[in-house]
Order: structure tokens, then C-alpha cells, then sequence
């Protein structure tokens, strides 16, 4: 049916039926995203508008993108068509719905076509396009249901874990003086299917397909690998060839106030418990009120964390040979002592984590040039991005936080670490979208909600900020500094002066110049000479402060003016002379 014609009524109401019936199939109701993008789509072509439908309005209009949005710098609507794309196809396969027409998403298209139930013909384009021409010009693959996807990505995975294996220990050999050392390797989670033991045999199904959901948001990660159960090899030979390597099982069961998830993480070889946890859901009208995508993203936060109990043995190597030169940390330690640099960045020493980055570089590892950009941007940061060496520094950072996101762009590590660079840069628009990109990607890294909430609460939108920063304080038992910001700025914008004070304190580790700027005004406020005496010192050292003036240094990130005022009226009250709040010093 081509672009832009005027359907009957009868073809609108089958293809209405069509897609109310695919957005009731509980696979595609779990992603309230690529529902909405469904029916803009659809919608946008039953209503003659299908020439307006381009990467462009789909990224704004259904996802929430600045107008300045970029398409061949964010691939976005791409990641999120082929998911719609694989969904559609998976859908058709299974010879669900009644409706007369069938929606087909063809490839290289954003445009649906509407093709009678009966004809099986595969959908072409109409509007002249090859098939393998996309909406923004670039080349698109051939589709791949689910299915078929997850067993390439587990092959793909395979060979890069054996390619890892054979290279990566020769590189500790080229560093070390010694014989080569044994370093962790990536934990393979092998995940079993859950046990439904609440005896509802009714139509909503309560554990079926968590396992594999658990399997695709795991392997979002850039440090974990997981996989389906099920008679697979002796766990003791996958252990011997892979490292660490766990078993997850699960069970659904009734609770007071509705559904109680439990799972149980195992040691493949011993079967020894690692971990448990838990995810209540409310029921609603007998109904849980949680989708299994829902849980499954619930248990990925706390087993995706840096700090959870995957990481574990990893972490521990890494702080036994962090003062080392020897050996170059290959890039599964190299992920975690990211991690860890994030939340110990005063104590931890940077030196083994910049080799990593800059060896793995050699090696094409897209996340090693993230966190080589990161670790540039932070140097940039520091030398002044209103300095020649400092401009120079971000302009080198930005230039390897795309070369990972060319590599790898459907990675939400690679964009979580180009956001921060972006914010380094004091581009906060830039930073936020890309943190945007990144929790659509991955929305279970734990710290990457920290991030994103404090860039939120910058800019100004304090409803997400506090929503994101709960979340995320809501899954560690004891969180990084870095939590605390959205917290202590919140508190200082609303006047609650003692609690900002009392939150302040672990903000200052984590963003020292804001956070000291913010224990300062908290003290002013408070009329505390002890707070005052305290940071009062520290603020006028600040080399940034002393080059720009306090104030003008404040807003090149802080946006929301209500904050400014709170920060800088506090200032002003401990002491602050008006021209050292104002002017350089």
C-alpha cells in the first residue's frame, strides 16, 4: 500500500484491531516504549503523514529528544526499530491475532506496511527505496527473530570470550617481569527457569519467560555474560573455560501483599549460595502490577551492580594488585576497576586504569576507549576547559567517547561514559540525552540512574532527578559518595539547610567543588561556625573558583535558578565578600 493514501474505513478498522491486538501481546505491553513508537508510527500512516515520519520526529516525539537531536550521532530510533522490527516478526511467526491486516515494519523503514492476513509475501518498500536503504541513509541488516538473535549474540559472545582467553594473557606476559598472572574473567550467569508455585493457573502468566528476560538484560552489561539453562554442559568444564560461573534459580509465590519473587544465585561447581534476593509485587484488582520485564530489571540492578556479588572476587584481586605497575589489567578487571574508581576515585589509584584503557586501545575494545575518554575529560577538567590544555583535553575526549560509540553503539556503557564527558565539557543538554540513550539501552546500571538524576536535577527537573536517584539508592545497601548529590542539592533548594549540611558531607569526595560550595551555604545558612571553619577554607582554594569567580563557575553546569540562589544567598551569609562570589580571585 503506498505512502500517504487515504485507507477505507474498513482497512483502518482492521489495521486499528491489528495493533491493538500486538499491543496487547504481554512481550510487546512489557516495553512501553516500543509501544508508543508502534502506534506513532501506525497512526502517522493511517493518517496520511507517513512522509513526516523520520528518524528525526520519531526521536523527538516518542523519545523525548531536544530539538538539536542528531540522528547519525545517536542511534536511538535505529536500536529501538530493530527491536520493534524483531518483536513484529517474532509476533507474525507465532500466527497470533485475528485481525484481517498484519503490520510490517520492512527493513531499512520507519514506515509500516499494512498487508492482508493471507498474503505471506514479505513487505517492500513503496516508496522506491532498496531494502536495505534506511530512513537516514545508512545500511541496515537483514532481520533476525529474537530467537534466532539471542544464539548469535551467545556465538558471538563464545568467540570473544575465547579470543579473550587466548590474547589478553599474553599481554600480561609482555608487561610482567615474572610468570604470567591469572586475572579474573567475566562471571557467566547460567539461568534457570523460574518455579511458579502460587497455583495460578489463570491467563496471566507470572513466571513464564523471566528466565530469558533475565538472559537479555544481562547481557546488556559490558561485564556479565549470562545464558539460557537447560541441558547445557557440565558447569565445571564452562568454569574450567570461563571463570567464574554461577547459576541463578528462581520461584514465584504468593505473600501477604501479592506475588513474592525470590531468586538464589549459586557457584556453578560447588553450588554453594552466592546471594539471594527478592522482589515483592503488589497485586491490583488480582492483577500484579509489576510486568515480568519489571522484575526482571529489578533483579539486573542488583546483579549488574559494581559493588554486587558478581563482582565480587574481582574486586578483591584488583585491590590486592592495585599498587602494582604489573600486569596490565586485561578488560574484564579493567571494567571493575572503573567501577571502582568512581566510587574510591580519592583513594584509587588511576595510574592501572589509564594503562588498561590506553593498552586495550590497541586491541579495538570499544570500552576501553570509553573509559580512556572519561579518564581525558577528567584531566581536561581539571587543567580548566577554559584553558588551552583543558579545551584541548576535552576536544581529545570527545573524540574517543565516539570512536567507542562507533564501535560499539548499542552499548550503554559507551554512552553512560560519553555523557560524562559531555558534562565535563559543560554541555548538559548533550549529557543528558546521552544519558537518556544510555538507560534506554541498559535501564539496570545502577550508577548510570545516579549520574543521570544529578544531571537532571542541574538542569532543573527535579521530578526526574529525585525519581532516578531513589531508584537508585533504593538497590545499594551502602551506597557511593556520588549518590548523595541529587539528595544534598535537593535539600539546599528547598531550604532544609541541616539535612543538605548533613548529606553534603560525602558530596564533597564526590564533586568537591559543588559539593563544598554547597557545605559552605548550608553553614551560612545554618549560622554553623563550626561547617563555616570547616569548608570555608577549601572553597576559596578552589582553583577553578579562584580562575572563573565562584558564581560564574556554579552556573557553567547548574541551570536551575531557584538552586543558584539557595547556594549563592548562602555564601553571601557565611562571609563570602560580594566580588569573590562574582569575579575571579
Amino acid at each position: 500500500m503506498p505512502e500517504g493514501r487515504v485507507y477505507a474505513e474498513d482497512e483502518q478498522l482492521a489495521v486499528r484491531q491489528a495493533l491493538e491486538e500486538l499491543l496487547a501481546w504481554p512481550p510487546m505491553a512489557r516495553s512501553p516504549r516500543l509501544s508508543a513508537f508502534l502506534s506513532y508510527i501506525v497512526d502517522a500512516a493511517l493518517t496520511g503523514r507517513s512522509d513526516s515520519v523520520k528518524a528525526y520526529s520519531i526521536a523527538v516525539d516518542v523519545f523525548g529528544r531536544e530539538e538539536n537531536f542528531d540522528p547519525q550521532s545517536d542511534p536511538i530510533v535505529r536500536v529501538q526499530a530493530r527491536r520493534l522490527r524483531g518483536l513484529i516478526e517474532e509476533y507474525d511467526k507465532l500466527d497470533l491475532g485475528s485481525a484481517s491486516m498484519r503490520i510490517v515494519l520492512p527493513v531499512g523503514r520507519y514506515v509500516p506496511d499494512f498487508v492482508p492476513r493471507e498474503d505471506s509475501r514479505p513487505a517492500v518498500g513503496t516508496d522506491g527505496k532498496g531494502p536495505d536503504s534506511a530512513e537516514d541513509g545508512t545500511v541496515s541488516r537483514p532481520p533476525q527473530s529474537p530467537s534466532r538473535s539471542i544464539w548469535v549474540a551467545g556465538a558471538a559472545a563464545a568467540l570473544l570470550l575465547i579470543a579473550s582467553l587466548y590474547f589478553w594473557p599474553e599481554l600480561g606476559q609482555r608487561t610482567a617481569s615474572g610468570p604470567a598472572v591469572v586475572q579474573p574473567v567475566m562471571p557467566l550467569v547460567i539461568i534457570e527457569d523460574f518455579e511458579n508455585l502460587t497455583d495460578d493457573q489463570r491467563s496471566t502468566p507470572l513466571v513464564a519467560g523471566l528466565a530469558l528476560e533475565l538472559v537479555t538484560d544481562l547481557n546488556q552489561f559490558s561485564d556479565l555474560s549470562a545464558r539460557y539453562g537447560g541441558p547445557q554442559a557440565d558447569p565445571r568444564e564452562v568454569e574450567r573455560a570461563n571463570g567464574g560461573v554461577y547459576v541463578l534459580s528462581g520461584v514465584a509465590r504468593r505473600s501477604p501483599r501479592g506475588i513474592l519473587y525470590s531468586i538464589l544465585l549459586q557457584d556453578a561447581p560447588t553450588r554453594s549460595v552466592v546471594a539471594t534476593f527478592e522482589v515483592e509485587v503488589p497485586l491490583d484488582a488480582g492483577a500484579p502490577n509489576m510486568n515480568l520485564q519489571d522484575v526482571s530489571e529489578q533483579f539486573s540492578l542488583r546483579l549488574g551492580s559494581p559493588r554486587g556479588p558478581l563482582h565480587k572476587s574481582a574486586r578483591s584481586w584488583i585491590e590486592e594488585h592495585a599498587a602494582e605497575d604489573d600486569p596490565v589489567l586485561e578488560p574484564y578487571p579493567c571494567l571493575v576497576a572503573y567501577g571502582m574508581f568512581r566510587e574510591q576515585r580519592t583513594v584509587f589509584d588511576a595510574g592501572g586504569l589509564e594503562r588498561c584503557a590506553r593498552q586495550s586501545m590497541t586491541e579495538e575494545w570499544p570500552e576501553g576507549a570509553a573509559i580512556l575518554a572519561f579518564l581525558t575529560a577528567e584531566e581536561g577538567w581539571r587543567a580548566g576547559t577554559d584553558t588551552a590544555e583543558g579545551a584541548a583535553l576535552i576536544d581529545e575526549a570527545r573524540e574517543l567517547a565516539q570512536r567507542a560509540i562507533a564501535m560499539e553503539p548499542t552499548s550503554g556503557f559507551n554512552w553512560a561514559l560519553r555523557a560524562q564527558v559531555a558534562f565535563l565539557a559543560g554541555e548538559i543538554g548533550r549529557a543528558r540525552d546521552d544519558y537518556n540513550t544510555a538507560v534506554q539501552l541498559n535501564p539496570a546500571m545502577v550508577d548510570v540512574l545516579a549520574d543521570y538524576g544529578y544531571v537532571e536535577s542541574l538542569n532543573g527537573n527535579w521530578e526526574t532527578a529525585r525519581a532516578l536517584s531513589q531508584r537508585a539508592l533504593s538497590v545499594e545497601v551502602d551506597p557511593p559518595d556520588f549518590y548523595s548529590i541529587v539528595p544534598a542539592l535537593w535539600a539546599m533548594r528547598q531550604g532544609d539547610y541541616a539535612q543538605a549540611a548533613a548529606v553534603g558531607e560525602r558530596m564533597v569526595s564526590a564533586v568537591p567543588d559543588l559539593g563544598t560550595a554547597v557545605m559552605v551555604a548550608a553553614g551560612g545558612q545554618l549560622r554553623d561556625a563550626e561547617i563555616i571553619n570547616a569548608y570555608l577554607p577549601r572553597l576559596l582554594a578552589s582553583q577553578r573558583f579562584r580562575r572563573l569567580g565562584i558564581m560564574p563557575a556554579l552556573r557553567q553546569h547548574v541551570l536551575d535558578p531557584d538552586l543558584l540562589r539557595a547556594i549563592s544567598s548562602g555564601i553571601i551569609s557565611a562571609g563570602v565578600p560580594l566580588d569573590r562570589l562574582a569575579n575571579p580571585f
